[in-house]
């Protein structure tokens, strides 16, 4: 069986688990962020973006089909930091 970088399908288990990590991500880092001095807009949207790529990398990796293949892993995980920052950036500042 080939293994490609991304899934054929999502399940509920995976979308359940990128929403308790970006949710705990934000409660445990948004504060922390600002109060270091950094503006509420760049602090939620590291928040989300860290915890969004954790919870992607761990889904991508572990749930949805674990790979043997290294070449794949690193692509998943670029994949994952990508779109998560990608999609944090839009909705901390492009969609207000």
């Amino acid at each position: 069986m080939t293994e490609t970088v991304v899934p054929k399908r999502i399940g509920f288990k995976s979308v359940f688990v990128l929403l308790i990590s970006v949710s705990i991500g934000l409660l445990l880092l948004s504060k922390p962020l600002m109060s270091t001095g950094l503006a509420k807009e760049w602090s939620m949207f590291l928040a989300t973006g860290v915890s969004a790529s954790i919870g992607l990398s761990y889904i991508l990796l572990k749930i949805e089909g674990p790979v043997e293949d290294a070449s794949v892993k690193k692509k998943r995980v670029v994949l994952a930091v990508v779109v998560s920052f990608v999609i944090s950036f839009i909705l901390a500042f492009v969609a207000r």
